[in-house]
């Protein structure tokens, strides 16, 4: 029992007196397991954030649109679904502001009626009578609007709504728009919606509903984003289509038929027309021929020489003007009636063309920001397979090398323990319990920082692109347990394996201190012409960095990954910030898109034309063919890709630029084949020359190929002639695209101009700028940026604990030899730099290694956390190699300072005492 308290005693004696030795295992595994769990959970805590933000504010499954608008058979059918939990029908308009010419997207609330998709207040309240309104906190982040003020709007010659002035009474979210930039797009003003209000119901004067707000039993409880709700979502729509399915066809059955009984009203009054018509004119012929009876009567008697009452004569062309009258008001109902025919004739047109209305389901993913959040924390998730891992290959690494130096150490007491009869196990128990306790302790701070600091920092850095509650954290079981294993693997497991040669040796040989290494020629003594050239302190150097090559190999390998760890960290942010410059100023060089609508008019044409022409900001144009369809190759993933044909193919280069990213050599387009971008032949490995598959929006297969691989970083492009165009999918190519190049970058307010202008010729459907593009893609990007330096951060914090850790242990394994040199006369200065000449050079060496490693990880985490639609470029800047030299030599210097003042202070006669 005595045995065995004294062996208690000096387990935790030895935790008390190797305190920094202990404190820097407890920090190695803190770092790595915070790093690892903080990572591994903010992406999952992200999307759980957003989980519960959706159901307590019950987003919708599905946004149903019909082009006719929903009437009350639809909702009811709906509601007959038996997969559909609730259905809200709903009204919204698009509208400009009078004050400001905004786009405003009226959106209908009653507070009894609505369940779903509930705005969130955020100050006031919301609209309780007719003439209130409660706007999007867009506004108010934009300090355009404060409550008690009035907003006006433009109504238009439909009336939709009753009234065009609204008392701004509250601020308000809404779970349909998380992200603080996107409203979605319009046809009204300059394309894209600025913000969004709610008002009563009552408001709206539409004959039928345009939209409806859908939730499915089975979604509700389950965690959005997950594969299990969108297996559940599929089904859903699959039965909501199948309970419409009849509806296109009932609706254009009923739109024949009412258009049908009112071509019947217009046919029965054109032929009452025609009947009085035909009346009128038997009666003014009956007329005519009285009157010219009449005349020439009066005619006779004047040949004759009667006299001719002069009353009579007035009476008879007084007759004769008001028969003029009427055959000429008789020639204008025939050409009305003639008109009416022809417009009937057009109306019995518009009714056999007429098509059964589209009924469109949109998805939570069809909305922008939900699916982009979910790729912001995909790529979090990402980044974390890859760099906690290097985390905890370098804490074993150092786990390792401290708990050698410390057994090497305890060898007399080993020996002394066994020759007092401790078993095996007793003596392995201390290094058990010394270990272990490092590592649960370790472990317990490292989950308690991880998963609270790691996921709000992360999120609270997308806090300006998204309007999300604060991040919830959640306490993950299995990050938890995979944790606290590897860290006990990289501490216990590595005592156990330094231990198990001193258990195995006699206690006499364990009690002995080991013989030091033999003194040998090292490769540079060979050189005399150069070793000759060494001072005495440059020898002792070079003698001791080749005599202890594992000390040499850990330090390198240890610092190598440490700034390894912190160039990966700089080099993602090279490559996140160099996605907008080189895609929207090197590759792109056009200022706007502009997509066509299809039942555009030529007068309408026409107009947009000249409003372009008039446009002094505007230098040329570009029409384009763009269709989205699907690269198909048996054995990988579909991907969606854009195929663009120029009208006038000469003039793409001044548009695009299409180069090799790594050589530089352009191309242009030809009618042999495609160009494609480099992410999209990667996915699919093809090169120059390799045939491709490519579907149609009709589900047609063609075969194109590959006459180019060109630079790109946003989404998935082909181009083609429209020769060859024609040629592979046989039909010419339908031009709805526009691109536009201005003589100098516009500020916002010219560019809405400008999209307001080009909109209202109703030939433009949408216009979009690319400044604008680059800007929100700015914004995401710079919010990853923070990830960023999260990494960067914790990788030097790691650097520094490792250094600090390495020179320790090496200084630990020298106190005799520098306690020796101390005696001799040395100054304090000189025995630091005796060591730090050795740590100096193993330092340049392990950040040449780890610049090596450096753009391995870098090219490995850009790979695994890109997304379908994005490539990152692979380019570190110069300077990032720089920062990441000094901040691992900055850690080597505050290292040394460290380590001065403990040499100054070294007990040279303790140390040097004899161990025997």
């Amino acid at each position: 029992m005595k045995k065995k308290k004294a062996l208690w005693t000096s387990t935790f004696r030895e935790i008390y007196q190797s305190k920094a030795r202990f404190i820097s295992i407890l920090l190695i595994i803190m770092l790595g397991v915070g790093f690892y769990a903080g990572i591994k959970a903010t992406g999952p805590d992200m999307l759980h954030t957003a989980d519960t933000y959706y159901k307590d504010n019950k987003l919708m499954d599905t946004k149903l649109v019909s082009t006719t608008g929903l009437e009350d058979k639809d909702i009811d059918l709906i509601k007959g679904d038996s997969k559909v939990n609730i259905v809200e029908p709903s009204y919204s308009l698009d509208v400009l502001t009078e004050e400001n010419n905004h786009v405003l997207k009226l959106m209908s609330y009653s507070s009894d009626k609505n369940e779903l998709n509930l705005p969130v207040l955020v100050e006031g309240k919301l609209p309780e009578k007719e003439d209130e309104i409660a706007l999007d906190t867009q506004v108010l982040d934009n300090q355009i609007y404060k409550i008690g003020d009035t907003i006006s709007i433009q109504k238009d010659d439909s009336d939709s709504v009753s009234r065009d002035k609204f008392k701004i009474v509250g601020f308000i979210k809404s779970p349909i728009y998380i992200d603080n930039v996107s409203r979605g797009y319009t046809t009204v003003g300059k394309g894209t919606i600025d913000y969004f209000g709610y008002v009563k119901e009552d408001v709206f004067n539409l004959p039928v509903y345009t939209e409806a707000y859908i939730q499915y039993k089975d979604t509700a409880k389950l965690e959005s984003y997950s594969k299990a709700y969108n297996l559940a979502y599929d089904k859903d729509i699959k039965s909501l289509k199948q309970t419409l399915k009849n509806r296109p066809s009932e609706q254009l059955d009923k739109m024949k038929k009412e258009a049908n009984e009112k071509l019947d009203d217009a046919k029965a009054k054109i032929a009452d027309g025609e009947k009085q018509l035909s009346d009128g004119q038997t009666l003014l012929s009956e007329k005519e021929k009285e009157l010219n009876k009449n005349k020439q009567l009066l005619e006779a008697a004047k040949q004759q020489g009667m006299p001719v009452d002069a009353a009579q004569e007035q009476t008879l062309q007084k007759a004769s003007k008001t028969l003029e009258a009427e055959k000429k008001k008789i020639e204008e109902e025939q050409q009305k009636i003639k008109e009416s025919k022809e417009e009937l004739a057009t109306s019995q047109k518009k009714v056999e063309d007429l098509k059964e209305p589209t009924y469109h389901y949109f998805s939570r993913d069809d909305n922008p920001s939900y699916s982009e959040f979910q790729d912001n924390a995909d790529r979090i998730s990402s980044i974390a397979t890859v760099f906690p891992v290097f985390f905890f290959m370098i804490a074993a690494l150092i786990s390792l090398t401290t708990m050698t130096r410390m057994v090497d150490e305890k060898r007399g007491e080993i020996g002394t323990l066994k020759a007092l009869g401790y078993t095996n196990f007793e003596i392995a128990l201390k290094y058990i319990v010394y270990s272990t306790t490092a590592s649960i302790v370790g472990s317990l701070a490292g989950l308690l920082i991880g998963y609270n600091l790691f996921p709000s920092v992360i999120f609270d850095a997308y806090g300006s692109m998204y309007n999300l509650p604060s991040v919830i954290i959640t306490y993950y079981i299995g990050y938890t347990i995979q944790s606290v294993i590897v860290a006990l693997l990289c501490t216990l497991l590595a005592s156990l394996f330094v231990l198990r040669v001193d258990l195995l040796s006699t206690p006499a040989l364990l009690m002995r201190p080991k013989a030091p290494k033999p003194g040998k020629r090292i490769l540079l003594e060979r050189f005399s012409w150069l070793w000759d050239r060494f001072s005495f302190n440059q020898k002792v150097t070079a003698r001791n960095l080749f005599r202890y090559k594992q000390r040499m190999l850990m330090t390198i390998l240890g610092i190598a990954g440490c700034t390894a760890m912190i160039l990966t960290g700089f080099g993602l942010k090279d490559s996140i910030g160099d996605i907008v410059p080189l895609q929207f100023d090197k590759i792109w060089h056009y200022d706007a898109t502009v997509t066509f609508n299809d039942d555009s008019t030529t007068a309408q044409k026409e107009e947009y034309a000249k409003i372009k022409e008039n446009d002094k900001n505007i230098t040329s144009s570009l029409d384009l063919s763009q269709n989205n369809m699907t690269v198909v190759k048996k054995g990988y993933t579909n991907r969606e890709v854009t195929v663009d044909v120029p009208k006038q193919e000469k003039q793409l280069a001044d548009f695009i630029t299409f180069k090799d990213r790594n050589s530089d050599k352009k191309y242009s387009l030809n009618d042999n084949g495609i160009i494609i971008n480099e992410k999209l032949a990667n996915f699919f490995d093809v090169k120059t020359g390799d045939d491709l598959t490519i579907r149609d929006t009709d589900n047609k297969d063609v075969t194109v190929k590959v006459e180019a691989v060109v630079e790109n970083y946003v989404m998935n492009f082909a181009y083609m002639t429209p020769s060859y165009y024609e040629k592979i999918f046989g039909e010419k190519p339908d031009y709805n695209v526009e691109l536009l190049k201005f003589d100098k970058s516009l500020s916002e307010i010219k560019e809405n101009e400008l999209a307001d202008r080009l909109i209202k010729s109703n030939y433009a459907g949408n216009v979009s700028f690319t400044s604008q593009i680059g800007k929100a893609m700015d914004d995401t990007m710079s919010s990853l940026n923070i990830v960023v330096w999260v990494l960067i951060i914790s990788a030097a914090l790691l650097a520094f604990v490792v250094l600090y850790n390495l020179t320790n242990i090496n200084i630990s394994e020298r106190i005799r030899e520098l306690s020796t040199i101390k005696v001799l006369g040395f100054y304090d200065r000189e025995v630091t730099m005796y060591v730090y000449r050795e740590n100096n050079i193993l330092t340049v060496l392990g950040i040449l290694v780890g610049f090596v490693l450096g753009v391995l990880l870098h090219g490995y985490v850009l790979k695994t956390a890109e997304i379908d639609m994005m490539m990152f470029p692979t380019t570190i800047h110069p300077i990032s190699y720089v920062l990441s030299a000094l901040l691992t030599i900055l850690f080597s210097f505050i290292v040394m300072l460290i380590m001065h003042r403990k040499l100054k202070h070294v007990d040279m006669i303790e140390a040097l005492k004899s161990t025997e």
